[in-house]
Protein backbone atom coordinates (compact mmCIF):
# COMPACT_ATOMS: atom_id res chain seq x y z
CA UNK A 1 0.00 0.00 0.00
CA UNK A 2 1.44 3.42 -1.03
CA UNK A 3 1.64 6.11 1.88
CA UNK A 4 2.38 9.44 1.70
CA UNK A 5 2.75 10.41 5.53
CA UNK A 6 6.00 10.93 7.82
CA UNK A 7 5.76 9.33 11.02
CA UNK A 8 4.96 12.32 13.71
CA UNK A 9 5.72 13.28 16.68
CA UNK A 10 8.64 10.83 16.78
CA UNK A 11 11.57 13.24 17.64
CA UNK A 12 12.77 15.40 20.45
CA UNK A 13 15.32 17.87 21.26
CA UNK A 14 17.85 15.83 22.10
CA UNK A 15 17.20 14.16 18.35
CA UNK A 16 17.19 17.70 16.89
CA UNK A 17 20.43 19.00 17.95
CA UNK A 18 22.16 15.70 17.37
CA UNK A 19 20.98 15.79 13.69
CA UNK A 20 22.64 18.98 13.42
CA UNK A 21 25.87 18.22 15.32
CA UNK A 22 26.01 14.90 13.34
CA UNK A 23 25.67 16.90 10.23
CA UNK A 24 29.10 18.61 10.64
CA UNK A 25 30.62 15.52 10.45
CA UNK A 26 32.59 16.86 13.68
CA UNK A 27 35.19 13.75 13.61
CA UNK A 28 36.19 13.99 9.83
CA UNK A 29 35.82 17.83 9.82
CA UNK A 30 38.08 18.48 12.81
CA UNK A 31 40.71 15.64 11.60
CA UNK A 32 40.53 16.33 7.67
CA UNK A 33 38.19 19.37 6.50
CA UNK A 34 40.59 22.37 8.57
CA UNK A 35 43.14 21.58 6.11
CA UNK A 36 41.21 23.81 3.55
CA UNK A 37 41.04 26.38 6.45
CA UNK A 38 44.33 25.86 7.27
CA UNK A 39 46.19 26.84 3.92
CA UNK A 40 44.54 30.33 4.37
CA UNK A 41 44.68 31.25 8.23
CA UNK A 42 47.82 29.09 9.06
CA UNK A 43 48.55 29.73 12.38
CA UNK A 44 45.60 31.87 12.85
CA UNK A 45 43.33 28.86 12.26
CA UNK A 46 41.79 29.18 15.75
CA UNK A 47 40.89 32.55 14.92
CA UNK A 48 39.02 31.64 11.92
CA UNK A 49 36.96 29.23 14.05
CA UNK A 50 35.73 32.16 16.04
CA UNK A 51 34.83 34.32 13.70
CA UNK A 52 33.14 31.38 11.55
CA UNK A 53 31.47 30.32 14.67
CA UNK A 54 30.11 33.62 15.15
CA UNK A 55 28.27 34.01 11.77
CA UNK A 56 26.94 30.28 12.07
CA UNK A 57 25.54 31.58 15.20
CA UNK A 58 23.64 34.48 13.18
CA UNK A 59 22.38 31.94 11.37
CA UNK A 60 21.45 29.97 13.72
CA UNK A 61 19.35 32.80 15.69
CA UNK A 62 17.67 33.55 12.20
CA UNK A 63 16.27 29.84 12.17
CA UNK A 64 15.36 29.66 15.72
CA UNK A 65 12.92 32.93 14.74
CA UNK A 66 11.75 31.62 11.28
CA UNK A 67 10.62 28.17 12.84
CA UNK A 68 8.65 29.86 15.55
CA UNK A 69 6.22 30.10 12.37
CA UNK A 70 7.32 27.81 9.87
CA UNK A 71 8.40 23.94 10.56
CA UNK A 72 7.95 21.11 8.48
CA UNK A 73 9.41 18.69 6.27
CA UNK A 74 10.03 21.32 3.40
CA UNK A 75 13.28 23.07 5.55
CA UNK A 76 14.71 26.40 3.66
CA UNK A 77 12.30 25.70 1.22
CA UNK A 78 9.34 25.77 2.99
CA UNK A 79 11.53 29.16 4.53
CA UNK A 80 12.49 30.83 1.43
CA UNK A 81 8.38 29.84 -0.07
CA UNK A 82 6.39 31.24 2.81
CA UNK A 83 8.93 34.14 3.03
CA UNK A 84 9.02 35.27 -0.09
CA UNK A 85 6.61 33.65 -2.33
CA UNK A 86 6.34 30.47 -4.77
CA UNK A 87 9.27 31.15 -7.47
CA UNK A 88 11.68 31.79 -4.97
CA UNK A 89 10.46 29.05 -2.67
CA UNK A 90 10.85 26.67 -5.42
CA UNK A 91 14.30 28.21 -6.77
CA UNK A 92 15.91 27.64 -3.11
CA UNK A 93 14.67 23.92 -2.91
CA UNK A 94 16.16 23.08 -6.23
CA UNK A 95 19.71 25.23 -5.08
CA UNK A 96 19.16 23.08 -1.84
CA UNK A 97 18.95 20.16 -3.99
CA UNK A 98 22.64 20.77 -5.27
CA UNK A 99 23.60 21.52 -2.16
CA UNK A 100 22.74 18.36 -0.36
CA UNK A 101 23.75 16.14 -3.85
CA UNK A 102 27.29 17.40 -3.95
CA UNK A 103 27.58 17.08 -0.30
CA UNK A 104 26.82 13.46 -0.33
CA UNK A 105 29.13 13.14 -3.08
CA UNK A 106 31.75 14.71 -1.57
CA UNK A 107 30.84 12.48 1.66
CA UNK A 108 31.35 9.42 -0.27
CA UNK A 109 34.25 10.90 -2.08
CA UNK A 110 36.25 11.56 1.69
CA UNK A 111 35.92 7.98 2.14
CA UNK A 112 36.59 6.61 -1.16
CA UNK A 113 39.52 8.70 -2.28
CA UNK A 114 41.50 9.42 0.81
CA UNK A 115 40.71 6.20 3.00
CA UNK A 116 42.96 3.98 0.42
CA UNK A 117 45.62 6.24 0.86
CA UNK A 118 45.39 7.11 4.47
CA UNK A 119 45.40 3.46 5.23
CA UNK A 120 48.68 3.18 3.36
CA UNK A 121 50.86 6.42 4.50
CA UNK A 122 49.69 5.65 8.25
CA UNK A 123 49.43 1.89 8.80
CA UNK A 124 51.07 0.45 5.44
CA UNK A 125 48.49 -0.95 4.27
CA UNK A 126 47.39 -1.32 0.21
CA UNK A 127 43.83 -2.32 -0.64
CA UNK A 128 43.54 -2.32 -4.47
CA UNK A 129 42.68 0.39 -6.72
CA UNK A 130 39.39 0.02 -7.89
CA UNK A 131 38.45 0.28 -4.36
CA UNK A 132 37.19 3.65 -4.27
CA UNK A 133 34.27 2.48 -6.29
CA UNK A 134 33.15 -0.27 -4.04
CA UNK A 135 33.85 2.53 -0.74
CA UNK A 136 31.37 4.93 -2.89
CA UNK A 137 28.58 2.78 -3.15
CA UNK A 138 29.22 1.39 0.52
CA UNK A 139 28.82 4.88 1.73
CA UNK A 140 25.96 6.11 0.16
CA UNK A 141 24.18 2.57 0.59
CA UNK A 142 24.64 2.74 4.13
CA UNK A 143 23.40 6.34 4.45
CA UNK A 144 20.23 5.11 2.24
CA UNK A 145 19.65 1.72 4.28
CA UNK A 146 19.79 3.55 7.96
CA UNK A 147 17.85 6.56 6.78
CA UNK A 148 15.27 3.63 5.39
CA UNK A 149 15.22 2.17 8.62
CA UNK A 150 13.02 4.87 10.52
CA UNK A 151 13.53 8.24 11.49
CA UNK A 152 13.50 7.55 15.17
CA UNK A 153 16.67 4.64 13.76
CA UNK A 154 18.49 6.80 12.10
CA UNK A 155 18.51 9.96 14.07
CA UNK A 156 19.41 8.04 17.21
CA UNK A 157 22.18 6.41 15.28
CA UNK A 158 23.50 9.56 14.43
CA UNK A 159 22.76 11.15 17.71
CA UNK A 160 24.84 8.38 19.52
CA UNK A 161 28.11 8.16 16.80
CA UNK A 162 28.13 12.49 17.15
CA UNK A 163 28.25 12.38 21.06
CA UNK A 164 31.26 9.75 20.51
CA UNK A 165 32.86 11.71 17.90
CA UNK A 166 32.84 14.79 20.08
CA UNK A 167 33.84 12.89 23.08
CA UNK A 168 36.89 11.44 21.56
CA UNK A 169 38.22 14.29 19.13
CA UNK A 170 37.60 16.40 22.13
CA UNK A 171 40.07 14.04 24.67
CA UNK A 172 42.66 14.23 22.14
CA UNK A 173 42.47 17.24 21.95
CA UNK A 174 42.91 17.99 25.82
CA UNK A 175 45.79 15.40 25.38
CA UNK A 176 47.28 17.61 23.00
CA UNK A 177 46.99 20.72 24.89
CA UNK A 178 47.84 19.41 28.23
CA UNK A 179 50.90 16.94 27.36
CA UNK A 180 53.13 19.89 26.71
CA UNK A 181 52.15 22.97 28.64
CA UNK A 182 54.60 25.39 26.75
CA UNK A 183 53.22 25.02 23.46
CA UNK A 184 49.96 26.83 24.44
CA UNK A 185 49.15 30.54 23.43
CA UNK A 186 46.96 33.21 23.06
CA UNK A 187 48.32 34.90 19.76
CA UNK A 188 46.28 31.83 17.83
CA UNK A 189 43.63 33.63 18.07
CA UNK A 190 45.24 36.84 16.48
CA UNK A 191 45.65 37.86 13.16
CA UNK A 192 49.76 37.41 13.64
CA UNK A 193 50.27 33.85 12.25
CA UNK A 194 48.02 34.63 8.72
CA UNK A 195 49.34 35.92 5.36
CA UNK A 196 47.80 39.33 4.91
CA UNK A 197 46.37 39.51 8.16
CA UNK A 198 42.58 39.42 8.75
CA UNK A 199 42.36 39.04 4.78
CA UNK A 200 44.14 35.31 5.41
CA UNK A 201 41.45 34.93 8.56
CA UNK A 202 38.70 35.26 6.57
CA UNK A 203 39.63 33.13 3.96
CA UNK A 204 39.71 30.56 6.11
CA UNK A 205 36.59 30.96 7.32
CA UNK A 206 35.54 30.35 4.03
CA UNK A 207 36.73 26.85 4.45
CA UNK A 208 35.73 26.55 7.86
CA UNK A 209 32.30 27.29 7.09
CA UNK A 210 32.06 23.70 5.17
CA UNK A 211 32.95 22.01 8.72
CA UNK A 212 29.72 23.95 10.00
CA UNK A 213 27.67 23.81 6.89
CA UNK A 214 25.34 20.56 8.67
CA UNK A 215 23.95 22.67 11.18
CA UNK A 216 20.74 22.75 9.52
CA UNK A 217 20.43 19.27 8.56
CA UNK A 218 17.49 19.15 11.36
CA UNK A 219 15.49 21.63 9.70
CA UNK A 220 13.55 19.36 7.82
CA UNK A 221 12.61 17.14 10.48
CA UNK A 222 10.00 19.51 11.57
CA UNK A 223 7.09 17.16 10.70
CA UNK A 224 8.45 14.93 12.38
CA UNK A 225 9.65 16.53 15.97
CA UNK A 226 7.22 17.04 18.50
CA UNK A 227 6.37 20.76 19.30
CA UNK A 228 8.22 21.54 15.94
CA UNK A 229 7.48 25.45 16.11
CA UNK A 230 9.75 25.62 19.43
CA UNK A 231 12.29 22.50 19.20
CA UNK A 232 13.64 23.53 15.80
CA UNK A 233 15.16 26.37 16.33
CA UNK A 234 16.45 25.67 19.62
CA UNK A 235 18.03 22.54 18.50
CA UNK A 236 19.31 24.13 15.61
CA UNK A 237 20.93 26.75 18.00
CA UNK A 238 22.31 24.10 20.49
CA UNK A 239 23.55 22.34 17.48
CA UNK A 240 25.93 25.59 16.35
CA UNK A 241 26.83 26.13 20.23
CA UNK A 242 27.82 22.63 20.59
CA UNK A 243 29.99 22.47 17.19
CA UNK A 244 31.70 26.15 17.76
CA UNK A 245 32.94 25.18 21.30
CA UNK A 246 34.26 21.65 19.51
CA UNK A 247 35.46 23.07 16.44
CA UNK A 248 37.60 25.79 18.24
CA UNK A 249 39.36 23.91 20.64
CA UNK A 250 40.10 21.59 17.97
CA UNK A 251 41.59 24.13 16.02
CA UNK A 252 43.18 25.43 18.88
CA UNK A 253 45.07 21.86 19.98
CA UNK A 254 45.77 20.72 16.50
CA UNK A 255 47.34 24.64 15.99
CA UNK A 256 49.79 24.74 18.99
CA UNK A 257 50.31 20.87 18.50
CA UNK A 258 51.46 21.05 15.44
CA UNK A 259 52.95 24.47 15.61
CA UNK A 260 51.57 27.83 15.01
CA UNK A 261 54.74 28.61 12.62
CA UNK A 262 53.97 25.27 10.50
CA UNK A 263 50.85 25.46 9.57
CA UNK A 264 51.70 25.36 6.21
CA UNK A 265 52.93 21.86 6.30
CA UNK A 266 50.41 20.90 8.09
CA UNK A 267 47.43 22.29 5.40
CA UNK A 268 49.61 20.18 3.22
CA UNK A 269 49.03 16.79 4.62
CA UNK A 270 46.06 14.06 3.89
CA UNK A 271 44.54 13.44 7.60
CA UNK A 272 47.06 15.91 9.63
CA UNK A 273 44.54 15.22 12.94
CA UNK A 274 45.71 10.94 12.56
CA UNK A 275 49.36 12.39 12.16
CA UNK A 276 49.00 14.91 15.17
CA UNK A 277 46.96 12.36 17.06
CA UNK A 278 49.93 9.39 16.58
CA UNK A 279 52.97 11.54 17.37
CA UNK A 280 51.12 12.71 20.84
CA UNK A 281 49.60 9.72 21.80
CA UNK A 282 50.77 6.49 19.36
CA UNK A 283 49.24 4.11 17.37
CA UNK A 284 46.73 3.29 19.22
CA UNK A 285 45.38 6.66 19.23
CA UNK A 286 45.86 6.85 15.26
CA UNK A 287 43.89 3.74 15.08
CA UNK A 288 41.03 5.43 17.10
CA UNK A 289 40.82 8.21 15.63
CA UNK A 290 40.71 7.06 12.24
CA UNK A 291 38.08 4.85 13.25
CA UNK A 292 36.25 7.53 14.36
CA UNK A 293 36.90 9.89 11.37
CA UNK A 294 35.76 6.61 9.02
CA UNK A 295 32.68 6.60 10.92
CA UNK A 296 31.58 10.35 10.88
CA UNK A 297 31.38 10.30 7.20
CA UNK A 298 29.28 7.09 7.11
CA UNK A 299 26.90 8.97 9.34
CA UNK A 300 26.67 11.91 7.53
CA UNK A 301 25.68 10.17 4.60
CA UNK A 302 22.88 9.47 7.07
CA UNK A 303 21.92 12.41 8.10
CA UNK A 304 22.03 14.20 4.63
CA UNK A 305 20.06 11.25 2.84
CA UNK A 306 17.93 12.10 5.91
CA UNK A 307 17.41 15.99 5.28
CA UNK A 308 17.42 16.20 1.22
CA UNK A 309 14.88 13.00 1.35
CA UNK A 310 12.52 15.24 3.11
CA UNK A 311 12.99 18.56 1.26
CA UNK A 312 12.10 16.52 -2.26
CA UNK A 313 9.51 14.47 -0.70
CA UNK A 314 7.62 17.94 0.52
CA UNK A 315 8.36 19.29 -3.29
CA UNK A 316 6.69 16.46 -4.57
CA UNK A 317 3.56 16.95 -2.37
CA UNK A 318 3.52 20.38 -3.66
CA UNK A 319 3.56 18.75 -6.97
CA UNK A 320 6.72 21.07 -8.30
CA UNK A 321 8.02 17.87 -8.32
CA UNK A 322 6.97 14.04 -9.48
CA UNK A 323 4.49 12.31 -7.02
CA UNK A 324 6.21 9.48 -7.21
CA UNK A 325 8.94 11.05 -4.95
CA UNK A 326 6.35 11.84 -1.83
CA UNK A 327 5.64 8.05 -1.51
CA UNK A 328 6.61 7.10 2.11
CA UNK A 329 6.91 3.49 2.94
CA UNK A 330 4.08 1.94 4.58
CA UNK A 331 5.58 0.74 7.36
CA UNK A 332 8.59 2.58 7.88
CA UNK A 333 7.19 5.83 6.87
CA UNK A 334 10.35 7.01 5.19
CA UNK A 335 10.47 8.98 1.74
CA UNK A 336 12.35 5.85 0.68
CA UNK A 337 12.13 6.62 -3.02
CA UNK A 338 13.25 10.02 -2.76
CA UNK A 339 15.86 8.91 -1.10
CA UNK A 340 17.10 6.00 -3.48
CA UNK A 341 16.51 8.58 -5.87
CA UNK A 342 19.26 10.85 -4.55
CA UNK A 343 21.60 8.00 -3.48
CA UNK A 344 21.67 7.22 -7.49
CA UNK A 345 22.48 10.35 -8.61
CA UNK A 346 25.13 11.35 -5.79
CA UNK A 347 27.16 8.31 -7.04
CA UNK A 348 26.69 8.87 -10.66
CA UNK A 349 28.14 12.44 -9.80
CA UNK A 350 30.89 10.56 -7.30
CA UNK A 351 32.03 8.40 -10.57
CA UNK A 352 31.84 10.95 -13.07
CA UNK A 353 33.63 13.77 -11.57
CA UNK A 354 36.46 11.18 -10.62
CA UNK A 355 36.76 9.87 -14.11
CA UNK A 356 36.44 12.97 -15.86
CA UNK A 357 38.81 14.80 -13.37
CA UNK A 358 40.49 12.62 -11.22
CA UNK A 359 40.32 11.92 -7.21
CA UNK A 360 41.97 14.46 -5.39
CA UNK A 361 39.86 17.22 -8.17
CA UNK A 362 36.69 15.29 -7.82
CA UNK A 363 36.96 15.83 -4.27
CA UNK A 364 37.57 19.03 -4.33
CA UNK A 365 34.64 20.00 -7.71
CA UNK A 366 31.87 18.46 -5.63
CA UNK A 367 32.76 19.94 -2.01
CA UNK A 368 32.92 23.58 -3.51
CA UNK A 369 29.96 23.39 -5.40
CA UNK A 370 28.09 21.96 -2.18
CA UNK A 371 29.35 24.82 -0.92
CA UNK A 372 28.14 27.32 -3.69
CA UNK A 373 24.69 26.33 -3.08
CA UNK A 374 24.77 25.94 0.70
CA UNK A 375 25.35 29.50 0.71
CA UNK A 376 22.81 30.70 -1.31
CA UNK A 377 19.92 28.83 0.37
CA UNK A 378 21.11 30.25 3.74
CA UNK A 379 21.10 33.83 2.03
CA UNK A 380 17.35 33.29 0.29
CA UNK A 381 15.97 31.51 3.64
CA UNK A 382 17.65 34.80 6.04
CA UNK A 383 15.98 37.02 3.48
CA UNK A 384 12.92 35.35 4.31
CA UNK A 385 13.16 36.49 8.15
CA UNK A 386 11.29 39.73 8.16
CA UNK A 387 8.65 38.67 5.72
CA UNK A 388 8.00 35.80 7.44
CA UNK A 389 7.22 37.56 10.84
CA UNK A 390 5.16 40.46 9.39
CA UNK A 391 3.06 37.59 7.64
CA UNK A 392 2.48 36.14 10.94
CA UNK A 393 1.62 39.28 12.37
CA UNK A 394 4.20 38.75 14.95
CA UNK A 395 5.83 41.57 16.91
CA UNK A 396 8.97 43.00 14.43
CA UNK A 397 12.29 42.85 16.80
CA UNK A 398 14.22 45.47 14.68
CA UNK A 399 17.94 43.90 15.36
CA UNK A 400 16.84 40.42 14.98
CA UNK A 401 14.22 40.49 12.45
CA UNK A 402 15.77 43.21 9.94
CA UNK A 403 19.70 44.13 11.27
CA UNK A 404 20.69 40.49 11.78
CA UNK A 405 19.78 38.88 8.61
CA UNK A 406 21.06 41.73 6.33
CA UNK A 407 24.15 41.63 8.12
CA UNK A 408 24.24 37.83 7.84
CA UNK A 409 23.50 38.26 4.24
CA UNK A 410 26.74 40.87 3.39
CA UNK A 411 28.93 38.07 5.48
CA UNK A 412 27.47 35.25 3.52
CA UNK A 413 27.79 37.45 -0.17
CA UNK A 414 31.78 38.10 1.01
CA UNK A 415 32.25 34.33 1.55
CA UNK A 416 30.06 33.37 -1.45
CA UNK A 417 32.58 35.97 -3.18
CA UNK A 418 35.63 34.44 -1.05
CA UNK A 419 35.44 31.22 -3.27
CA UNK A 420 36.49 32.54 -6.80
CA UNK A 421 39.57 34.47 -5.10
CA UNK A 422 41.44 31.18 -5.63
CA UNK A 423 41.34 30.13 -8.90
CA UNK A 424 41.85 26.55 -9.81
CA UNK A 425 40.50 23.56 -12.49
CA UNK A 426 37.77 22.30 -9.76
CA UNK A 427 36.83 25.56 -8.83
CA UNK A 428 36.00 26.64 -12.60
CA UNK A 429 34.45 23.15 -13.31
CA UNK A 430 32.16 23.71 -9.83
CA UNK A 431 31.50 27.40 -11.02
CA UNK A 432 30.06 26.10 -14.34
CA UNK A 433 27.72 23.34 -12.69
CA UNK A 434 26.66 26.26 -10.37
CA UNK A 435 25.42 28.59 -13.09
CA UNK A 436 23.96 26.19 -15.22
CA UNK A 437 22.20 24.34 -12.25
CA UNK A 438 21.02 28.35 -11.08
CA UNK A 439 19.91 28.74 -14.55
CA UNK A 440 18.33 25.86 -14.69
CA UNK A 441 16.47 26.94 -11.31
CA UNK A 442 15.28 29.57 -12.58
CA UNK A 443 13.42 28.50 -15.43
CA UNK A 444 12.20 25.54 -13.35
CA UNK A 445 10.68 28.00 -10.25
CA UNK A 446 9.24 30.06 -13.07
CA UNK A 447 7.28 27.10 -14.43
CA UNK A 448 7.19 25.28 -10.91
CA UNK A 449 4.94 28.29 -9.57
CA UNK A 450 2.01 27.66 -11.90
CA UNK A 451 1.04 24.60 -10.76
CA UNK A 452 2.02 24.85 -7.03
CA UNK A 453 -1.01 24.46 -5.44
CA UNK A 454 -2.41 26.81 -2.94
CA UNK A 455 -2.87 23.94 -0.05
CA UNK A 456 0.58 25.04 2.11
CA UNK A 457 1.61 21.32 3.35
CA UNK A 458 4.72 22.02 5.31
Amino acid sequence: MLSKSLKKDSLNVYDVIFQGVAGSAPAGAAVATLTGSAAFALGSLPLSAVVAFIVVFINAVIINRISKHVAGAGGYYAYSREGLGNTVGIFTGWMYILYQLMSLAFIGLSIAIFLPDLLFEIFGIAIPSYSWVLLLVLVLAFGYFVSFSGVKNSVRYAMIMATLEVIVVTVISLIIILSKPSVNTATVFTPAYAPNGFTGVMLGVLFMYTAFSGFGTATPLGRETKNANKVIGNGVIASVIILGLFFTLASYAFTVGWGPSNMLSYSKELVPGVVLTDNYIGIIGAIIITVFFVNSLFTDSVVFTNSLSRVIYSMSRDNVLPGILSNTHSKRQTPHMAAGLIVIIAFIIGVVSVLRLGGFNAFLYTGIASTMGALIVHILANASLPVIVRKFRAKMNFLLDLILPAVSILILAFVFYGGFISINYSIIVASYTFVAWLIAGIIYSILGRKILHHERIL
